[in-house]
């Protein structure tokens, strides 16, 4: 074949989108609210995206080599009757270079391409075969690996410029599928009645407090993804804004810290977390089930609505990758609900902050039910998404916050 000619980049790529968003478009509204987001994601940008092709001309070989008949009728530089079909005997040599990639590619053109064309190739599963053929009478070495290597430079300069085209696809690929699946599940949302994103009421006071600061304690605040059999059921969840207000009050306790080492010196996790009480509690109504942070257990922060909580917050000391490990699975077993909200406060006493903040990212997304990393930053909070195996399409998001605490010692 000749290839690079076939067709272009920019209609093959769009057809291979179009098809992928049709299939989201087709999806059962039940399942797509049952869903997890994250997952769908992954499944259905995996589907679009496209493997570059990498040509690995450093490994070609002699594949066959043969002998042949050549047609010499066009070939000036000998002594040919005019009109008639002129054959000389000569040598065949199949020139195999490994490559990986998607094989479509080797048939259509890239947005940039040579005038000159491209030499004829064969192409199989894992490999090029290019076919060079020269007259026996005529041969020349030197010649000879002069042509092959610009034949195979041409190869790897539309390869090169393939790659290009592929990587801007797969940059899009993203947000066209995140933007598909939105639009599936609000119009889910619309046929089945369901108010799914409706947030849970948290009552602000009217007027934030001012961060007073006590003598001792000082405060300051890859198949389809599965899904749970039965019908759809909408759940309240927290508030995307109301989420980050509250990780913002808690962020502001770094300040507090930094400004009064002292008082932190030798608290423990549930004394530290008392300190994050006050401050969340001073920017929120208490009294009412669902509009009040309380404390469960020993250093746990929560909302409840009715008999299950709807964001949690476990404060930990740094103690290493397996306490770690053992905190994430505390914090997956307690919630439940659809789209929870929940946040894992650490508190490091090490001078490592760096190194605690690369190991904290290492160990959850070592773990089997890490999705996605929405954002990590190790100067700042961290965010990722779970699903448990036991609750499939129940989407869990953690947020980590590190604490430099001041040791004792």
């Amino acid at each position: 074949m000749r290839p690079f000619r076939e067709g272009d980049t920019s209609t093959t790529f769009k057809n291979v989108l179009d098809t992928v968003l049709s299939e989201i478009k087709s999806l059962d509204n039940a399942y797509v609210l049952k869903a997890s987001e994250a997952e769908l994601e992954e499944y259905y940008a995996q589907k679009a995206y496209i493997d570059p092709l990498v040509l690995h001309s450093e490994k070609q070989y002699i594949k066959d080599q043969r002998g042949t008949q050549i047609d010499v009728s066009q070939d000036f530089n000998r002594f040919n009757f005019p009109g008639e079909r002129a054959v000389v005997r000569g040598t065949q040599i199949d020139i195999a270079i490994p490559y990986e990639g998607d094989a479509m590619l080797w048939r259509i053109r890239a947005s940039t391409w040579s005038l000159g064309g491209y030499p004829e190739i064969e192409v199989n599963h894992d490999e090029i075969i290019l076919n060079v053929r020269f007259p026996d009478d005529s041969a020349n070495a030197e010649r000879l690996k002069a042509d092959i290597e610009r034949n195979i430079k041409s190869l790897e300069d539309a390869v090169s410029h393939l790659e290009n085209d592929v990587a801007k696809h797969n940059q899009s690929v993203q947000g066209s599928i995140a933007s598909a699946l939105e639009r599936k599940k609000e119009q889910a949302r619309a046929s089945t009645g369901a108010v799914a994103a409706l947030g849970i009421p948290v009552k602000h006071t009217d007027t934030p407090p001012t961060f007073s600061i006590p003598t001792k304690r000082r405060s300051r605040p890859t198949k389809r993804p599965s899904v749970e059999t039965g019908a759809y059921e909408a759940e309240p969840i927290l508030d995307e804004k109301e989420y980050q207000y509250i990780l913002e009050i808690m962020r502001s306790m770094s300040l507090v810290v930094e400004r009064n080492p002292a008082a932190f010196q030798t608290l423990d996790e549930e004394s530290i977390r008392d300190h994050f009480l006050l401050q969340l509690n001073g920017h929120y109504e208490g009294g009412a089930t669902g509009e009040t942070f309380n404390a469960s257990g020993k250093t746990d922060i929560l909302i409840r609505e009715g008999d299950k909580n709807v964001f949690i917050a476990e404060c930990k000391f740094w103690r290493g990758q397996k306490s770690f490990r053992d905190a994430v699975a505390q914090l997956l077993g307690y919630l439940t609900w659809r789209d929870s909200k929940c946040a894992l406060m650490v508190f490091n006493r090490t001078k490592d902050s760096q190194g605690v903040s690369r190991k904290m990212h290492e160990t959850i997304t070592s773990l089997p039910e890490y999705r996605k990393t929405v954002h990590h930053q190790e100067s700042k909070d961290s965010r990722y998404i779970f699903v448990k195996e036991s609750e499939p399409g129940k989407e869990i998001i953690i947020t980590t916050q590190l604490y430099d605490i001041p040791s004792s010692e």
